[in-house]
This record gives structure tokens, C-alpha cells and sequence, in this order.
């Protein structure tokens, strides 16, 4: 395993220009990527650079971006070969932000209510097929998974045929429909994978979690945070009875809810797979998801 680390930053306005504080800091210009661009016709440089967090390199960019008054976006997070894929007893599933669609309860998405918290809504379970926004089907072209902003997992028929078929164990599939606002809802050739496992609560001892404003349930809340790499640990005991897809006991994100689910924002668990899982992902040409193994707590 290695830690990465991603920052993000305009240069337009660093005196000198890029070369002024990257051929100080030892770091060729081809290392990162640059977008220069026009935007209401004032110039835009975006600046994206990773490297490995013991690469002294990018202490010494950070200090001179510092010295400048430039601002950056810092994101830690770790990289792992297929071998520790391999040999981790769940791996997080993380979604793919370039194929996210907007579907869920604002779309028509409807969900059981009677085991939810009724201030946050965590627990709700979802009663329908997912519903997306129409408008959205292109980001679906050329790929075959995708995710909602709520975190569900979304596959294309083949690969829902391929999991049903592996003998993977605590999934389900739902149908998946697009909403059009004049044309109606039409039945897409893709199936939202559902988990039917939650696993317990995860030990204290994980780390790149934020509570705010937490629900008096305990269970919402939870934001993985880019600062601090994401590292989910459970109990050994906890991993006794996981199967190959579940669902964490504790939400994420934000929430809206005043009792009208359709107007709702409801916070999500997080999916924990099996390295079975992830190999038909993989061999599947599945990508943009990151896999991250979670952490045994041994004592």
C-alpha cells in the first residue's frame, strides 16, 4: 500500500507562472496536469498534481503556494496492488463521480418509512425500482456500472447476470426506470444492485470519517472526509457473518427530511464487497470505482 496525495489549485495569478514555483520545488511541468481555459472571458489555469506522500517534492510546491497566497485542495488517499485487493476480507466500494445520475426519493423512488428514524430517515428501504433522471442517460453510454449521489450501485443487465449467476451471496436487484418530465418513465436495460446484509456498527478506530450535526439515532451523520486517508475498520468478530455484499450500519451525507419523502435527502450506508465481488467488476471491464480494504481491529 501507498498513501497519494492530490492537490488542486488555479495558478493564473502566481507571479513568475507555474515554472516559478515548480522549478523550485524539483517537479517537472509534465507530472501535472494543467487546463487552461477562458471562462467569461478571464483566463483559467486548474493545476492537478499527485504524488506519493513521502515525496518531499510537494511539501516544498505547498510551501511556495503558501508564500504566494495561493490556496489549494488537499486529498489523501491510499493505493492498493491486486494482491492486497485480494487478501482483504471486504473491500469499501467507492463510486465513480464521472457516472453519477441523479435518481432516488426526488425522482419517484419510494421507500418504507416504519423502521426509519423519522428525523434523519436512516433505515429507509427502498420499496420501488430506482427511478433516475432522464437527462441523464448519457452518462451511461460506453459504461456498465454507475451510482446515484445516494451511493446506490446501478449495472447494466450483463453484469447483474453475471453476479446472480457467481453464487455471490446478501445481494438483490431492482428494476431501473427513467423519468422524463413529458414523456413519462421508461424501463432501462439495467438493474440497481441492492445489498441485504448490514453489518454492525465499525470499530472507533477508523479513520477519514466526520461526524456533524449527528442524529440522535446514532447511525447518521458520518462524512468520509478527503483530508485523512479513508481507512474502515471492523472488529474481527464483526466479519463472522458478512457476505458478499453489504451495507454499513451507518449513513452518510447530508439530510433533508421533513416527513415528505419525496421532497427527501436522505444520507446512505456505504457498500462493503467481498474481493469476489470486485474480481466480476474488474473482469467485467468495470472502472472508476476505487476498492479500498478495509482494516481488522484484532483487539
Amino acid at each position: 500500500m501507498k498513501t497519494a496525495v492530490n492537490v488542486l489549485f488555479k495558478a493564473q495569478h502566481i507571479p513568475g507562472g507555474l515554472e516559478a514555483v515548480f522549478g523550485p520545488a524539483g517537479i517537472p511541468l509534465d507530472l501535472a496536469k494543467v487546463q487552461d481555459f477562458m471562462l467569461q472571458r478571464k483566463r483559467q489555469i486548474w493545476v492537478e498534481l499527485t504524488l506519493d506522500e513521502t515525496d518531499e517534492r510537494m511539501s516544498l510546491l505547498l510551501d511556495l503556494l503558501e508564500d504566494r497566497g495561493i490556496s489549494w485542495l488537499e486529498r489523501r488517499y491510499d493505493c492498493f496492488t491486486d494482491d492486497e485487493l485480494e487478501s482483504s476480507p471486504l473491500l469499501m466500494m467507492s463510486y465513480d463521480v464521472n457516472a453519477t445520475v441523479f435518481g432516488g426519493p426526488r425522482m419517484g423512488t419510494t421507500y418504507d418509512m416504519s423502521d426509519a428514524c423519522k428525523r434523519c430517515g436512516a433505515g429507509a428501504r427502498q420499496t420501488s425500482a430506482m427511478v433516475i433522471e432522464g437527462e441523464y442517460l448519457d452518462k451511461l453510454e460506453g459504461r456498465r456500472a454507475a451510482t446515484t449521489p445516494y451511493d446506490d450501485v446501478l449495472i447494466d443487465e450483463k453484469l447483474a447476470d453475471l453476479l446472480a449467476q457467481s453464487g455471490a451471496t446478501g445481494l438483490s436487484f431492482r428494476g431501473m426506470f427513467a423519468a422524463f418530465e413529458k414523456r413519462g418513465h421508461f424501463q432501462l436495460p439495467w438493474r440497481q444492485l441492492s445489498a441485504t446484509h448490514t453489518m454492525p456498527p465499525m470499530s472507533p478506530r477508523s479513520t477519514g470519517i466526520e461526524r456533524d450535526n449527528p442524529c440522535s439515532c446514532g447511525r447518521s451523520g458520518f462524512y468520509l472526509t478527503p483530508k485523512i486517508p479513508n481507512r474502515l475498520v471492523y472488529r474481527a468478530a464483526d466479519l463472522a457473518h458478512k457476505h458478499d455484499v453489504n451495507v454499513t450500519w451507518e449513513w452518510f451525507g447530508d439530510v433533508h427530511f421533513e416527513g415528505d419523502v419525496s421532497d427527501a435527502l436522505f444520507p446512505y450506508p456505504l457498500f462493503l464487497v467481498t474481493p469476489k465481488v470486485w474480481r466480476i467488476f474488474r473482469d467485467a471491464g468495470v472502472t472508476g470505482f476505487d476498492w479500498i480494504p478495509i482494516r481488522i481491529d484484532e483487539d
